[in-house]
């Protein structure tokens, strides 16, 4: 690597301008720093941009991978075919659009022929033929404006704060781009094609140029501020760009593209040109940064994709400026880390273009500028120039997939190095700087309210809609939708635009309103005007609904409406739209079951319930075996709360669970009368109620008669009963008491003749307890019921209780035949009559005269004696067991006396323990206290013993404090009968005192 030193450029005693420069040639030496002053040269304030027309098409060039030509290289060619033009109409927005860049100066183009710029976050600088030098803002702003060269400027470069610029007059100019004053030249007398700055320029100085002299040139200064140059490459040819990235150097010339770490001080890698390319200095590479980590290079027709990573650790550190790096002084040498870069080609594509620039796009795309060759007018036989062309190009296979032609104005004698491609990221949009010597173009990605009007101008309003749901509002976005479907209407789309409503006029539930939006609780007036702008879209939705429906159904289309209609009630639709669509299907019927479909599914506040059931019915009268239809007219019955219509219906259908509908409708007292009527819809024959034994009538009557004792407080025991009972349903009437009767038997009080009755048809097991229990029946009837049912044991007892104990005792002996049972009937009754004849009928039946020995007691002793039924019953009876019966009663008598004489001795010694104890007591005395005695006896007063129960003591007491008004206590007995006439007085008085 060679190494060259210059003498410091001297600053000129006074101000030169460049045109000076230009006419005194006589400088001390050839790299003189030179101070320029800037020229008065100031912007037009014209109208900046002018539109530019532009042709455009698609292709999908496929790219072909061809060789490794490198370690790491993945090599592509790309074979581009031709793109045909569409004559019609495209049915997509263009990716880009363009306008005609006129915001610089009015010489620019003209006088001064733009040769190159450079863009940066928040500088433009445009350089001309001319050596003219145009600082401006983004917005075009000027900054200032100077010539600095005598020639073509071929390179610009800046940092932000200082610039550079290398021309073909072989200078190099760097200044401060705020401070006119901050600036120097170096004449190297050899074109400079490229010049970056040293990141770190503003503290040392340094830059690296490159041109025509075939080196790369590192120009720092020295310790002894001397300007020293450090020639990094040489003899390779021709310098066509120099780029800097971080502590990456890469520079272009014959060799290829040489990547170069400054901070390890090695060429990391050298990409050798293709061996087809085109001369290294014919067109010349352009170099753009997608990322911080990739780096684009164009040059002719190919493209190269680089990756920039991390490698190891080594070396200075990464803050430190070129000329550190390589030449550190000595007080500052220090071990410094780093980390080793590494350079991996990803793709390089060929194209089968030559291009003028690159830049990083959208969607992992790149956007080229495309050089078009001149070529031969057929017609005229003349050389002509071509528009060149913008592609983006696919980074993942190479392949072109837009492309569009460029119209510039001047295009003549133009070459690939006179077009340029710049890019700028601004706070709105990107924009693509398309520059040539005579023309500019500006373009921008398509934004999306371009796309928006694009679509719109084009009548295309379903893309409009779809795009538009963030970029206008709601209500403007519908009128897209709304243009749309009434487009397809127009071109008879019914089913495409019954499908595109579910789409266009689809509202979100929480947008439904839910309160009064105008109410004062609104925290914030903000909010309340967004609940204010969804109550008016759903209005306007609902609008259109009504709109549409309607002519769907006037146009017959009903079918393709009705699956889209919206079946919430919160739109609020007039409920004949629905019933309209309804009665449409019902005279489908029974081909189509979409009628069920839409019943079934749709709430019944969506339509006029009269109509649609008044239609129903109508179609039912002509088609009476319509089951289906019937059931789900008796449901709409149900929901719309008018089940008493229903009625006819599930009679028409003899549905054995009307007695539900009724109960869960509450209707059931208002059809009391009709009962037995549903209740025969339970049997398959009428007859069966009769025929069928009673448990199993009574399982399937249970649900009703469930219900009928649910429904005792609306309809009562008594009629229920009697509408049964008139119409035969007794036994339903027994099964319903009985449900009564547990759950309280105060609800069929005065109901004991028909419990007597129905007891002694369906139940005689509980007749008999019933009549025991209770008084409230009538007995003649009762009886009458007996005799009629031949309840023999009931009537005995019914008998009995009204007095006809020998009817009842003649039916006990002749019709059960049953001596026990007549004993225990005898002693109920209790009376010589009932007995007597008992008796009289016994003597000659041998069962009956075994009974009365064996069952004689006490009680019926005052009737007869065993004794007495052996002497009356007739010699010629045989009774069976007679003997044992006698022996039996004997022992029973004896073992009575027995008893008897034993509990008459427990008595007699209980009584005489009694009795004695009752003596001791009664002779017992008291004690008292003499003085109390001696002073109350002095007072010839009767004196009563009081006994103090809590102490156990007794206490002396005059009679007049006892009772004050006594007249027996002065007064003085000697017999015993007054003394206890006394004591009786006494007592009688102390005893209604205390009450």
């Amino acid at each position: 690597m060679a190494q060259s030193s210059a003498a410091n450029g001297r600053p000129c005693s006074e101000k030169k301008t460049l045109d000076d420069q230009a006419r005194n040639t006589d400088l001390d030496n050839d790299n003189d720093d030179t101070i320029i002053e800037r020229s008065d040269l100031e912007a037009s304030d014209e109208e900046k941009y002018s539109t530019v027309p532009t042709k455009t098409s698609n292709s999908n060039d496929n790219a072909h991978i061809e060789s490794n030509v490198n370690v790491n290289l993945r090599f592509h060619k790309s074979s581009a075919h031709e793109i045909e033009e569409d004559d019609e109409e495209d049915d997509e927005p263009p990716i880009l659009k363009y306008t005609r860049l006129s915001a610089l100066p009015p010489n620019f183009f003209r006088k001064d022929p733009i040769s190159t710029s450079y863009y940066d976050e928040n500088l433009f600088i445009f350089g001309t033929h001319t050596g003219l030098l145009l600082f401006t803002k983004p917005d075009f702003t000027h900054i200032r404006s100077f010539r600095a060269h005598k020639a073509s400027v071929l390179s610009l470069y800046t940092d932000g704060t200082y610039f550079a610029s290398g021309s073909m007059d072989g200078t190099v100019v760097i200044g401060s781009v705020d401070d006119a004053n901050d600036i120097v030249m170096f004449d190297y007398k050899r074109p400079v094609h490229a010049v970056v700055l040293d990141k770190n320029y503003q503290k040392n100085r340094s830059f690296i140029y490159g041109g025509m002299s075939g080196k790369v040139v590192y120009s720092y200064k020295s310790w002894l501020d001397q300007r020293t140059e450090l020639v990094l490459d040489e003899e390779n040819g021709v310098i066509v760009g120099i780029q800097a990235i971080d502590d990456l150097l890469l520079w272009m010339n014959d060799k290829g593209i040489t990547i170069y770490h400054v901070t390890t001080k090695q060429v990391i890698t050298t990409i050798t040109k293709p061996s087809d390319s085109f001369r290294s200095d014919l067109y010349w590479p352009r170099i753009c940064f997608p990322e911080s980590n990739m780096l684009l290079i164009a040059w002719g027709n190919y493209i190269w994709s680089l990756k920039i990573s991390l490698k190891g650790t080594s070396g200075s550190g990464a803050g430190t400026s070129i000329r550190s790096r390589y030449l550190p002084s000595a007080p500052s040498l220090s071990f410094r880390s780093s980390h080793e870069k590494k350079v991996e080609i990803e793709h390089v594509y060929k194209m089968d273009f030559l291009i003028s620039g690159i830049g990083s796009f959208k969607d992992d795309l790149w956007i080229v500028l495309v050089y078009n060759q001149p070529e031969k007018n057929e017609e005229t036989g003349k050389i002509q120039a071509q528009n060149p062309d913008i592609k983006l190009i696919s980074s993942i296979d190479g392949a072109t997939v837009h492309e569009e032609e460029i119209g510039f104005d001047f295009t003549d004698n133009l070459g690939l190095n006179d077009y340029h491609l710049g890019k700028h990221i601004g706070e709105r949009s990107v924009r693509y700087f398309i520059m040539s010597a005579r023309d500019a173009i500006v373009a921008e990605q398509i934004q999306l309210d371009d796309r928006l009007q694009w679509y719109l101008d084009r009548e295309m309003y379903l893309e409009a809609w779809q795009m538009s749901q963030h970029i206008v509002s709601p209500i403007k976005r519908l009128t897209y939708g709304v243009s749309y479907i009434d487009s397809l209407l127009k071109q008879e789309e019914w089913s495409e635009a019954a499908n595109m409503m579910l789409k266009i006029l689809h509202v979100d539930p929480s947008d439904f309103p839910l309160t009064d939006t105008k109410s004062t609780l609104g925290t914030k007036a903000s909010t309340t005007s967004l609940i204010e702008d969804k109550e008016a879209l759903v209005k306007e939705i609902s609008t259109l609904w009504i709109k549409w429906i309607s002519k769907f159904i006037k146009a017959g289309h009903v079918e393709e409406i009705v699956s889209v209609v919206p079946a919430d009630t919160r739109w609020n639709l007039p409920k004949k739209l629905f019933s309209e669509i309804l009665d449409y299907w019902i005279d489908r019927l029974p081909e189509s079951s979409k009628f069920y479909d839409l019943i079934n599914t749709w709430d019944i506040d969506l339509y006029d319930i009269t109509l649609t059931t008044a239609k129903m019915e109508s179609y039912l009268e002509q088609h009476e075996d319509d089951t289906r239809l019937r059931k789900l007219l008796i449901a709409l019955y149900e929901r719309s709360y008018n089940p008493r219509k229903a009625i006819p219906h599930l009679i028409h259908l003899k549905d054995p669970n009307i007695f539900g509908f009724l109960t869960s409708n509450s209707i059931l007292p208002y059809f009391i009368d009709e009962i037995p009527t549903y209740i025969t819809f339970r049997f398959e024959k009428p007859s069966d109620l009769e025929l069928l034994p009673v448990n199993k009538v009574g399982a399937k009557l249970q649900d009703v008669i469930e219900l009928l004792v649910d429904a005792r407080h609306e309809i009562s025991p008594s009629k229920v009963i009697q509408v049964m009972s008139d119409n035969h349903l007794d036994v339903l009437n027994y099964f319903y008491i009985e449900e009564l009767v547990n759950i309280d038997e105060l609800l069929v009080k005065n109901l004991e003749n028909v419990r007597v009755q129905l007891y002694g048809q369906y139940d005689r097991s509980k007749l008999l307890p019933f009549l025991t229990s209770h008084d409230n029946y009538d007995i003649s009837k009762a009886i009458e019921i007996c005799e009629r049912n031949s309840l023999i044991e009931e009537l005995i007892y019914l008998l009995g209780k009204v007095g006809e104990n020998k009817k009842a005792m003649q039916l006990i002996m002749e019709q059960l035949n049953d001596p026990r049972r007549a004993i225990r009937f005898a002693r109920i009754q209790n009376d010589r009559e009932t007995w007597d004849i008992l008796l009289s009928h016994s003597y000659t039946r041998p069962e009956f005269i075994k009974a009365l020995i064996e069952l004689a007691d006490d009680k019926s002793n005052e009737y007869y004696n065993p004794i007495t039924i052996l002497q009356n019953m007739n010699t010629d009876v045989e009774v069976e067991g007679l003997k044992d019966s006698v022996i039996k009663v004997e022992k029973e008598n004896e073992m009575t006396k027995i008893m008897n004489d034993l509990i008459l001795r427990i008595i007699m010694k209980r009584s005489q323990h009694y009795s004695q104890t009752y003596y001791k007591d009664m002779i017992r005395g008291i004690s008292i206290d003499e003085k109390d005695f001696e002073y109350l006896a002095s007072e010839y007063e009767a004196l009563a013993v009081l006994a103090d129960t809590s102490e156990g003591k007794y206490r002396l007491a005059k009679e007049t404090e006892l009772l004050p008004d006594s007249t027996w206590a002065k007064k003085s007995f000697t017999s015993l009968g007054p003394k206890l006439e006394h004591l009786k007085a006494l007592r009688q008085a102390l005893k209604l005192q205390n009450s």
